[in-house]
């Protein structure tokens, strides 16, 4: 990887001695190795060659601010259902008196922060084992500098009796601001779950966020997880999401990708026991300058597992998104069956689309297919529905909402599908026409 010499890594390093919890002090001491070694790359590396790092590469960050407190106001307009389970932060530190998760039974909610300082050798083996930090400066960065986040404990046979909602909420400084969000999911056998994850902000303030969520699920095990990223106007999200999944277990995670002039999202599964199913998906919404990434890799270890990756962008004005997917299967793993799509609906002649599928595959008797759009609304579409009286605006936000919604359908707690849709209607025009589609 070619690197690139900026200041930042000097506050990385002084961000490192300064705030770091000593737990896990290898591998922290490793991944900010790791991270002085590769630098923040530039767009002549393939993994980075639709994201330029070199505003980020500029500033000179601090940690936030310990004593950080928000109101319970400063979140409500991204809260879901009132009554359900949350724990929220704000850059990086935790709100006792916004969250309200308590306990559930065979289910373990902790803060990382605890666990470090009493327990680290529960986190040994588990957390830092599957996001690949060794490969990205960003999880890297992340895994160095982590002060809190989320443990999650699952234990054999048990559920989760409602979705939990984890809000991180940034809101910066007058100073760079750089925050390490963390989740940890550790899923027993035949257990079952939803986590959300909720990454929000109003500011301008210049903010890098880097947030890292890893799954270990065992055997039968059937998990829902979702990130809803609604960032303020300053801040870069730079996210990672690693799976690891057991045999006959159906584990499905959706991206859901609104605001913040940059989203770049990382995802990588493992099956790793037989008859398993993975389901990443995602949408992006895009407008003004906006860029969003997803990058997709799914692992293919053992025979008989199943997988299916869809990603959608609605682009307009010169808004810009990149996807790429990778569908591996190891020597070995016959019978897999592995679908990837990705489609880009252009509501504007200056918005741009990438997109490059690939397979790789070293088993003979697989079924493995993957394809890519880009496109315009369907003219044929809008006049079907012009003749038919609909105002040409409310026709066109019609066809795009039906187009998102091969994605939000899937989005199965229905306060969280409800956000979603309310979002995409405040972007679209005539939205009292939308509910004929419903």
């Amino acid at each position: 990887m070619s690197t690139m010499t900026n200041d930042s890594t000097c506050s990385f390093n002084a961000l490192f001695k300064a705030n770091t919890p000593e737990g896990l002090s290898t591998l922290r001491t490793e991944a900010l190795s790791a991270f002085d070694t590769m630098q923040w790359p530039s767009m002549r590396d393939e993994a980075w060659r639709y994201t330029d790092t070199r505003p980020i590469a500029a500033l000179d960050y601090t940690g936030a601010d310990a004593t950080t407190e928000i109101e319970l106001e400063a979140i409500r307009p991204f809260l879901l259902d009132e009554g359900m389970p949350r724990l929220v932060f704000a850059d990086g530190v935790f709100q006792p008196g916004c969250s309200t998760a308590g306990k559930m039974s065979g289910v373990r909610i902790e803060r990382l922060a605890d666990v470090l300082a009493s327990e680290p050798n529960r986190l040994d083996g588990k957390l830092g084992a599957h996001s690949d930090w060794k490969d990205d400066p960003a999880a890297a960065i992340s895994t160095a500098l982590f002060t809190d986040g989320v443990l999650i404990e699952i234990e054999e046979g048990c559920s989760m009796t409602e979705p939990l909602h984890i809000v991180f909420h940034n809101t910066g400084k007058s100073t760079p601001t750089a925050v390490q969000p963390r989740v940890l999911v550790l899923a027993g056998n035949r257990s079952n779950g939803t986590v959300i994850e909720s990454h929000v902000g109003t500011g301008s303030h210049e903010i890098l966020s880097t947030p890292v969520t890893e799954i270990i699920a065992g055997d039968h095990v059937h998990l829902d997880h979702y990130r809803m990223v609604r960032e303020g106007s300053g801040t870069w999200h730079l996210g990672d999401f690693a799976l690891h999944q057991g045999a006959e277990s159906e584990v499905s995670s959706c991206v859901l990708a609104f605001d913040g002039p940059v989203i770049r999202t990382r995802m990588r599964a493992t099956l790793g026991g037989d008859d398993g199913n993975a389901i990443l998906h995602g949408l992006a919404l895009g407008h003004d300058k906006r860029h969003v990434e997803n990058l997709l890799r799914v692992n293919h270890m053992v025979p008989n597992c199943r997988s299916r990756e869809a990603f959608k962008h609605v682009l307009e004005d010169n808004a810009t998104a990149a996807f790429t997917g990778r569908i591996y299967v190891a020597e070995g793993a016959q019978k897999t069956d592995a679908v990837q799509t990705n489609r880009n609906l252009l509501l504007s002649p200056t918005a741009r689309s990438t997109a490059r599928p690939q397979l790789e595959i070293y088993a003979d008797d697989v079924k493995c297919t993957h394809g890519a759009t880009t496109g315009e609304l369907d003219p044929d579409a809008m006049f079907y529905l012009q003749a038919r009286g609909v105002p040409a605006e409310a026709a066109r936000s019609m066809l795009v909402q039906a187009f998102a919604g091969e994605i939000l359908d899937d989005v199965k707690p229905p306060a969280l599908r409800a956000q979603a849709i309310e979002m995409l209607r405040r972007r679209l025009p005539a939205a009292e026409h939308l509910a004929m589609i419903e």
